[in-house]
């Protein structure tokens, strides 16, 4: 038998029902149609009826499921993406979209300049104890880092800021953190606190740490105030004495000065009164060769004469001189006062 033999009408698949052929994409969108208007060429019932606000229901639950999607990132701003709560990206300023309750966005703010101040009670190098407190200023470097390395980067911070503290502190005399190098400290300080916080990986920028206060504790104030007095009273001890030693240093080499001019002209005085007396002798070597007894009265009377003649006491002979005497007390007075 053929399939489809005149008169047979015996197509294999003409029993078959019209439904099970190709799908009609009209007809089922028509179904579609009149399932949700709730019409089937007659009335509508109640249930039918509600469908479109089923619908329009669901095109504002789609509306705002797009719209809690919508992020403004402003310039000063960066956003974290996480896809399921984890780490998918970093976005830049403007208007950004994710699937709601898939992803979402964190803002992080990386230009605001922030500021935290630390305060401890320290021990210095020397083993004194001294109050010192520091300011922070910094932000956000990394956002990444900022939120997902550290649970809490603020309290990182926090005890970052005093282990540096701690370290510079416990380095340095006190007198230096009172007095002469507070800008080596804050350098350090701002460095090693630095070095600690990229360790941690807290994604913070330090743009500068400052040097609020190094003063000695209340309690211990009376104590140190006795200590910078007796070392003011010893530095205004060493001045006064630089100050006498400058004085004298140069007043006492002028003395020497003048002491070993008057020795060098003593001296010259001396050497020429000697070679005078060697000279004079020589001179009276021939004589005294020739009269030895008359030459040696003659310097003996000579001597005495000048000996006595710087003297005050009048000898007189009693025995050969006149009842009356004539004493030149005037020009023994003179006399005296100049050998005086």
């Amino acid at each position: 038998m053929t399939w489809n033999s005149p008169g047979g009408n015996k197509d294999p698949w003409g029993d078959r029902k019209k439904q099970d052929g190709p799908p009609d994409i009209d007809e089922m969108v028509k179904n579609l149609w009149k399932k949700v208007s709730g019409g089937n060429g007659g009335g509508s019932s109640s249930s039918g009826s509600a469908k479109p606000f089923v619908i329009i229901g669901l095109i504002v639950l789609v509306l705002f499921w797009g719209f809690k999607g919508l992020y403004t990132i402003n310039e000063q701003e960066r956003g974290v993406v996480l896809h399921f709560g984890e780490f998918k990206e970093i976005v830049g300023s403007g208007l950004t979209w994710v699937p709601y309750g898939i992803e979402k966005v964190l803002k992080v703010n990386v230009n605001k300049l922030q500021e935290k101040r630390v305060q401890g009670v320290m021990l210095t190098k020397d083993l004194n104890i001294i109050d010192v407190e520091i300011g922070i200023q910094y932000r956000v470097d990394n956002p990444q880092e900022y939120l997902f390395e550290l649970s809490t980067p603020d309290t990182t911070l926090q005890q970052a800021a005093e282990s540096a503290l701690r370290q510079v502190v416990g380095d340095s005399q006190v007198d230096a953190l009172l007095t002469t190098e507070k800008e080596r400290i804050r350098i350090e300080l701002q460095q090693e606190l630095v070095k600690i916080l990229d360790v941690y990986k807290a994604g913070l920028k330090v743009e500068q740490v400052t040097l609020e206060k190094a003063a000695p504790p209340k309690a211990l104030n009376d104590a140190f105030e006795d200590v910078n007095r007796a070392e003011q009273d010893a530095k205004r001890e060493i001045q006064n004495a630089e100050a006498y030693r400058n004085k004298e240093i140069p007043y006492a080499r002028a003395n020497a000065e003048e002491m070993r001019q008057k020795a060098e002209a003593y001296k010259a005085k001396v050497t020429a009164q000697a070679n005078g007396e060697v000279s004079r002798f020589q001179q009276l070597l021939p004589q005294y060769e020739a009269a030895p007894r008359v030459t040696r009265d003659r310097l003996y009377i000579d001597a005495i004469e000048q000996i006595l003649s710087s003297s005050t006491k009048v000898m007189v002979d009693v025995e050969g001189g006149n009842n009356m005497m004539y004493l030149p007390l005037d020009q023994l007075m003179k006399k005296q006062k100049e050998n005086n």
